[in-house]
C-alpha cells in the first residue's frame, strides 16, 4: 500500500494553454520573476482575441 509523503508539493516548472487560433497546446516555461505575471497577461489577451 502507499505511503502519504510529508513532503511539500514542488510546483511546476511550465505552464500549458491552447492557443484558440491553432488548436495547438503550447508550454511556456515558468519564471520565477516579474516576467511571469506578464505572461499569463499576455496568455489572457490572447485568448480574448479570439472569435
Amino acid at each position: 500500500m502507499a505511503k502519504a509523503s510529508k513532503q511539500p508539493l514542488q510546483p511546476n516548472p511550465f505552464r500549458t494553454y491552447r492557443d484558440p487560433k491553432t488548436g495547438l497546446w503550447v508550454v511556456i516555461p515558468v519564471v520565477q520573476t516579474a516576467t511571469h505575471s506578464s505572461v499569463e497577461q499576455k496568455i489572457a489577451s490572447d485568448s480574448k482575441d479570439s472569435p
